[in-house]
């Protein structure tokens, strides 16, 4: 009865948001079953079109890991990389594409590898500033806004990290 008790207590806690949206949707069935159907339909029709790209990702991280030896991660973009690293960080987050679920395992990997909570919090703020998209931003908004909106986030993207890193260190005190 116990060990029942601790494997319920163990899915609840790891499968918390699963288990709510199925509790979600099923409350929506009994109060509005064709809606509920119509937005389980849309929801599916979603995952369907991102789980390819989902499945890409996790095998890219599973290479990345393999590929990339710890010591490597460490060097660059743990404590011993300094400010180069940090630079690194900068100017990965400005070339990555696609969207954020995208980038979060990568970066989840990264950081377990050695990589500090620092380089995590800088690619992730300059990731703001997408390269690839700077042609299309001065079209629609011009110059002088892309590039101080560009300067301006990258600027605090090391303070930020900085920051942000002081936190988590303060945090596993």
């Amino acid at each position: 009865m116990m060990s029942t008790f601790l494997i319920i207590r163990s899915l609840i806690r790891s499968q918390w948001l699963l288990l709510l949206t199925i509790g979600l949707h099923l409350w929506a069935f009994a109060a509005a079953p064709e809606r509920a159907a119509k937005a389980l339909s849309l929801g599916t029709g979603t995952l369907a079109s991102v789980l390819l790209l989902i499945v890409a990702v996790f095998g890219l991280v599973g290479l990345l890991q393999i590929w990339i030896s710890r010591e490597l991660i460490v060097r660059l973009l743990g404590r011993e990389g300094g400010i180069k690293g940090l630079l690194i960080a900068a100017l990965c987050g400005t070339l990555l594409i696609g969207p954020a679920y995208i980038i979060f395992p990568l970066l989840m990997s990264i950081q377990k590898q050695g990589a500090r909570w620092a380089v995590i919090t800088i690619v992730l703020t300059s990731y703001a500033v997408k390269l690839q998209m700077i042609p299309i931003e001065v079209g629609f908004l011009g110059w002088p806004f892309t590039l101080g909106r560009a300067v301006i986030t990258i600027a605090l993207a090391i303070p930020t990290g900085l920051l942000v890193e002081a936190l988590m260190e303060r945090r596993t005190l």
